[in-house]
């Protein structure tokens, strides 16, 4: 699906969607900066803490791209009630 048919479905969702995912990019690149890896503390902010919190990152990029991507699908829609005869 194409960003111009999700905005068409729900401009709304669609544009809070690419705010989280620009917000979750940019504090990814956040925290990768804020670490010394050449010289790692033994305890708290650990470039290992770091990775793992960009990768959790990620993840929820990619979930909020295939969110996106949802909204065209129409499948499964009820049957039309009262049935139609042939």
């Amino acid at each position: 699906m194409s960003l111009k048919e999700a905005f068409e479905q729900s401009s709304f969702l669609t544009v809070a969607i690419l705010a989280a995912i620009a917000w979750t990019v940019f504090s990814a690149a956040r925290v990768l900066g804020q670490f010394d890896y050449w010289n790692p503390e033994p305890f708290g902010m650990t470039p290992g803490a770091g990775v793992v919190g960009v990768l959790v990152m990620g993840i929820g990029v990619v979930l909020a791209i295939a969110l996106l991507g949802a909204f065209e699908h129409d499948e499964p829609s009820p049957e039309p009630w009262p049935p139609e005869d042939a």
